[in-house]
C-alpha cells in the first residue's frame, strides 16, 4: 500500500522551538515527532512512504535519509507550507495507487494504524477518516486523490473541526501540538503512557524512572511522578524530580536543582539550585507554559546551551566551600587585626553592609530562576585585604565561589544588556579572580567587565588554581595592604 506523509507545517505556533527546525523533527518523549509515525507504519508492516516537506526540507532529508534506520524506504518532495492536501497530491510526479494511506507526520498519535486499516478496508467509501476517542487523528484511507474529504488533513485552520462522510473511531490519543502548551503536555502524556502504544526509548531502572544509555541518574531523585531521562545525561545525586518530567539526550543538571512537570530538551545545562516548574527548557530558552512567558536567559550560570556556551567550568561549589573554611581558619589572626584597626579608624562604625548578587538561585516574582541578592559585611578599614575578610563567610555559605568574577549588585547586573556584557554572567561570582587581583578598585566599570568577560570565556579548574597561587603572591605585596 502506498503511504503519503504530510510534514509541511510552518510551525509558527511552536516558536521559538521551530526557529531552526521543523515540527516533525521536534522530540517528544525522546524521539522525533515523525519518528513515532515511522515506527507505527513499520508496526503495521508498511515499509515505504513518500514524505511531503516544506520548511527545513533539506534538514529533514539529511536526518531521516532513505529510512534504512527504521527498515523503510523513504522518498521526498516539497510543497508550499500548509498547502491543501488535494493540491499537494495533484503536484506529485507519481500519483499513489488506490487505496492509499495519507496521514500527517507532524503530530503525535497512538500506534493504531493496523486497527484503522482493518476497519477502513471493510468500508466502500472513497475516503475514510480516523478518529481516536472522537478526536481527528489526521489519517485517512483513500482511493480518490481528488476527494473533497481530504481537506480534513489540511493545517490551514486546525481549530475548525472537519469530518469526512465516513469515519472510524478507535481507542487511542492524539496530540496535535497546536501550541507550546500542547507540546509540553504531549511530552508528559507520552512519558506517562497516556498516549498508548508509543515506543518509548530507554530502560526502566526504578519504579517510574526510565533512562537511556550512558546516563547517570539516581532513583532517589524521583520524589513523585514519572521521569523519562534520555541518553548521555549527567544528573547530580541531589537533583529532585516531581510530577511528570521528560529530559532529552545530552543534558547536565547541577546540584540541588528541582524539576517539576517540565520538559528539558537536548544539550541543555541546568544550574545549581535552579527550580523549574511547568516549563520547557531548550538551552538558555525558558518557556513557562502556565503563563506563556518566553525568556532567553543570558546568565548561563542558570541555563546554558551545551553546544555553544561555556559555563561553570571553574572550581565548583563544594571544593570552594571547603577551601573557604580552610581560609577562614588560616585568617583568624587577621580578623583580630581588622577589628583593632577598625576601632582606631572608625570606632563608631566598625562594619559596612553591602548588597551583592550571589550564586544561589531562587525564582523571582514571575517564577523565573535568577541569582539572588545577599548581604555581605566589610570591615570599615582602608586596608583591602582586611576590608574584604568577611566575604570568606559568603564563600562558606555558598553565596560566592572562591574564584570567580567580581561580585556586583543586582541592579548593576540588570543594566547589562549587550552580549559582550552578559558574557561575564557565564561564570560564578567569587571572592578572588583576575579582576579582584589585578584591576584597581577605582578603574572604569567597562575595564572590570572586560576582565570578568575574559575570565568567563576562559574559565577552567587549571586557571582557577593558577589564580589561587597568584592570590597567595599578591597577599604579600603592597597592593593588598596599602589603601
Amino acid at each position: 500500500m502506498d503511504v503519503i506523509l504530510l510534514a509541511d507545517r510552518k510551525g509558527q505556533e511552536l516558536l521559538p522551538l521551530t526557529d531552526t527546525t521543523s515540527v516533525s523533527l521536534l522530540t517528544v518523549a525522546g524521539k522525533m515527532v515523525i519518528e513515532h509515525t515511522l515506527e507505527a507504519l513499520v508496526e503495521a508492516n508498511l515499509r515505504a512512504a513518500h514524505i511531503i516537506l516544506s520548511s527545513y526540507a533539506e534538514q529533514v532529508k539529511e536526518i531521516l535519509g532513505n529510512g534504512e534506520r527504521w527498515g523503510m524506504h523513504l522518498t521526498y518532495s516539497t510543497s508550499r507550507a500548509e498547502e491543501p492536501a488535494i493540491q499537494q497530491l495533484a503536484s506529485l510526479q507519481k500519483q499513489p495507487a488506490a487505496p492509499f494511506l495519507i496521514l500527517r507526520a507532524d503530530i503525535i498519535r497512538s500506534s493504531q494504524i493496523s486497527a484503522f486499516l482493518e476497519q477502513a478496508n471493510s468500508l466502500t467509501d472513497p475516503c475514510v477518516q480516523a478518529f481516536f476517542n472522537d478526536e481527528n487523528a489526521y489519517m485517512m484511507l483513500c482511493s480518490d486523490a481528488q476527494h473533497s474529504d481530504l481537506n480534513c488533513l489540511d493545517w490551514l485552520n486546525p481549530i475548525q473541526k472537519r469530518i469526512a462522510k465516513t469515519t472510524v473511531n478507535l481507542n487511542g490519543a492524539v496530540a496535535t501540538l497546536y501550541s507550546l502548551a500542547d507540546y509540553h503536555r504531549a511530552n508528559l502524556d507520552a512519558a506517562a503512557g497516556r498516549i498508548p502504544n508509543l515506543l518509548i526509548p530507554g530502560r526502566q531502572t526504578a519504579l517510574g524512572l526510565t533512562q537511556g544509555r550512558n546516563t547517570q541518574v539516581y532513583p532517589q531523585s524521583l520524589k513523585q511522578g514519572i521521569a523519562l531521562i534520555g541518553s548521555n545525561c549527567h544528573l547530580q545525586p541531589s537533583v529532585e524530580f516531581r510530577g511528570d518530567v521528560v529530559i532529552a539526550d545530552n543534558v547536565i543538571i547541577d546540584h540541588q536543582a528541582s524539576i517539576e512537570s517540565s520538559v528539558i530538551l537536548a544539550h541543555t545545562y541546568i544550574g545549581q539550585l535552579v527550580e523549574l516548574r511547568n516549563a520547557i527548557v531548550r538551552g538558555n530558552d525558558l518557556i513557562r507554559v502556565d503563563n506563556g512567558t518566553i525568556l532567553k536567559v543570558s546568565d548561563s550560570f542558570l541555563l546554558a546551551d551545551l553546544k555553544t556556551k561555556t559555563f561553570n567550568k571553574s572550581l565548583n561549589a563544594v571544593p570552594s566551600r571547603v577551601f573557604g573554611l580552610l581560609l577562614l581558619l588560616l585568617s583568624l589572626p587577621l580578623w583580630f587585626l581588622a577589628l583593632f584597626i577598625s576601632l582606631l579608624q572608625n570606632p563608631t562604625h566598625l562594619i559596612i553592609v553591602n548588597k551583592l548578587r550571589g550564586n544561589k538561585i531562587e525564582p523571582n516574582d514571575f517564577g523565573v530562576p535568577e541569582r539572588t541578592e545577599f548581604s555581605v559585611l566589610e570591615w570599615n578599614v582602608s586596608v583591602p585585604v582586611l576590608r574584604y575578610l568577611p566575604r570568606i563567610l559568603a564563600v562558606i555559605s555558598g553565596h560566592l565561589r572562591l574564584i570567580g568574577t567580581l561580585p556586583i549588585s543586582l541592579e548593576a547586573a540588570h543594566q547589562r544588556i549587550e552580549e559582550w556584557e552578559k558574557l561575564a554572567d557565564q561564570a560564578p561570582s567569587g571572592l578572588l579572580g583576575p579582576t579582584q587581583l589585578y584591576i584597581p578598585i577605582d578603574a572604569p566599570e567597562e575595564e572590570k567587565l572586560m576582565s570578568d568577560s575574559f575570565y568567563a570565556a576562559n574559565a577552567s579548574v587549571k586557571n582557577d588554581l593558577g589564580y589561587l597561587l597568584q592570590a597567595f603572591q599578591v597577599f604579600f605585596s603592597s597592593k593588598a595592604w596599602l589603601s
